[in-house]
This record gives C-alpha cells, structure tokens and sequence, in this order.
C-alpha cells in the first residue's frame, strides 16, 4: 500500500481519521501522561501474557503498544525471544524507546505503522496481544485478518477492550463529577460498529470479527479489574486534565468540589482506585493439516 499524504508509514483509509489523532495531539497527551495511564492500565499486562501463554522463547506482537509498557512487561517474559511494538503514535513510541533503552532492553523493537495493512512477514509470531489497542480500527475484521496472517499456525491472540460504559463505573463516576448528562446521553451506547473505547463492548461481535478474521476457538471473558489512580494528589492532578477547559466560574468550582469528595470516598491506604469492567479475548491460528 502506498502511504497517504501526511503519513510516513501506509495507512489504511479507514483509519486516517484515528491515525492523524494517535499521531497528533491524542498522541502527545498520552506521553505527556503517559506515567498515569501506565499506571492505570497496568495492571492488565500480567493477565494478558498468561492468556496468552507467553513463553521465554516467544516472538510476540504488541498491537497498539502505546508508550510501550505493556511491550516491555513481555520482553521481561520471552527473555530469549523478541517482542514488536507496533502504534500509530510517533509521540507515545518516542516514549516507548526511551523508556526501553533505560532498561537496557535488548529484545524489544518498536515500529509505527497500521496494523490493519502493515506489511508483516507471515507467519513471523507465536503470540500476538493487545491492551485496548484493537477497539479502534476502521475494518475490524480485516486488522484480526492482518494480524493473523503474521501469526504462525497455532500462534496465540489475547487482548483486553472495555466491555459497555454502563458497566465502567470508573467512566461513570467521573461523568457524574462533571455533570456531564448531555455527553452521558450522547455516548449510552453506541448502535453498529464505529471505531472508538468502548466499540467492542458487545462480546457476540468481539466473536464474529475474530472469527471473520481467521480466529478459532474464540474466548471472551469477563474482567472486573480496579483501576489505579495513585495517591489522591495524583489522581486529582491527573482526573483534572480530563476537565472541559470551557469550564468557567461556578461550573468549574462545583466539578472541582465534586472531584474532590469523589477522591476523598475512593481513597484507600493503597491509593485511589476505582472499578472497570473489560473482556478478556483470546484466540488462536488453526494449525496446518
């Protein structure tokens, strides 16, 4: 595929939208705080590399790695083996390679691109997984193909996505601190596929497209997982770049109040921690014969 104007890596149609969002300021603000988001997110890194079997040996995919914490918490498994990064985030892999080569990591590589038309060698990974990276996609079932076919026969998939916002108090929460009801009514949930965080929500999809994508024995489970927002000082200073800017006067001194009886209620010894709710999906390549 020929590369799009204004993207040095091809990019399928589909996902220029999210490509020139990843790739810009989305992007930047995830590195600008990508220390939180790592922290909160976490704590899904050790679940999916036990789906996914991970082995000392093994020649892993990240999908939508992000600033690359997930990549490294496999490389530290697959210790004879190698781990690929693959966003469309120039700012976040700028991050992910600094943060890599801190550790001294030598079996770690990251590269931006489109999973759903990147050119990877077939057959060139035993387990591929994804930390809320694949809920994204323009063609989902064509990414799933993509990745597949750069899994070997029998390869491993595992990746987490957030299941309804209804059932993500976390969101919820903060929706309500903010008195957000017309963003609250606008994002209920959303009918068909658009791309987007909560765009596999419906697991019987989830099923189809890995499916349609050359999956078989496709598993969804359910994840109840806490989230991490540290300290109360750390999870107000982050919670509050999530703010409308437009928010002025008596609104923003009322969400500002109401940020803080949330985290005063959620605090624990351990930090602020509120409740998520994901799938946990799996899959594999069928094997040849």
């Amino acid at each position: 595929m020929v590369p799009i104007d204004g993207f040095a890596f091809p990019v399928d149609p589909t996902n220029v939208e999210q490509a020139g969002e990843w790739d810009g300021e989305d992007g930047e603000f995830w590195a600008r705080y990508h220390q939180e988001y790592e922290r909160l997110l976490g704590v899904f890194d050790g679940t999916l590399a036990e789906a996914g079997a991970v082995g000392a040996g093994d020649r892993i995919l990240d999908v939508g790695c992000g600033t690359g914490a997930t990549t490294r918490a496999l490389a530290a498994r697959a210790v004879d083996g190698s781990v690929l990064g693959l966003d469309l985030s120039g700012p976040m892999l700028r991050i992910a390679r600094e943060a890599a080569d801190r550790e001294h990591l030598r079996n770690v590589e990251f590269v931006q691109g489109d999973a759903q038309v990147h050119p990877f060698v077939p057959g060139s990974f035993e387990v591929a997984v994804s930390r809320m990276g694949c809920m994204f996609f323009g063609d989902p079932a064509s990414a799933f193909a993509n990745i597949g076919r750069s899994l070997c026969p029998g390869g491993r998939l595992a990746i987490t996505v957030w299941r309804e916002i209804a059932a993500n108090e976390w969101i919820a929460a903060i929706d309500a601190l903010l008195d957000e009801a017309e963003q609250a009514d606008s994002e209920d949930e959303p009918t068909g596929y658009a791309p987007g965080p909560f765009s596999l929500a419906d697991p019987d999809l989830c099923t189809t497209l890995l499916q349609r994508g050359g999956f078989v024995d496709v598993t969804v489970s359910a994840l109840d997982v806490p989230l991490s927002f540290g300290t109360v000082e750390q999870a107000r200073a982050f919670l509050w770049t999530w703010i409308d800017e437009d928010l002025a006067g008596e609104r923003r001194a009322s969400a500002s109040a109401s940020l803080d009886r949330l985290l005063a209620e959620r605090a624990t010894a351990d930090g602020v921690h509120l409740p998520s709710a994901t799938w946990l999906v799996t899959g594999r390549r069928p094997t040849r014969g």
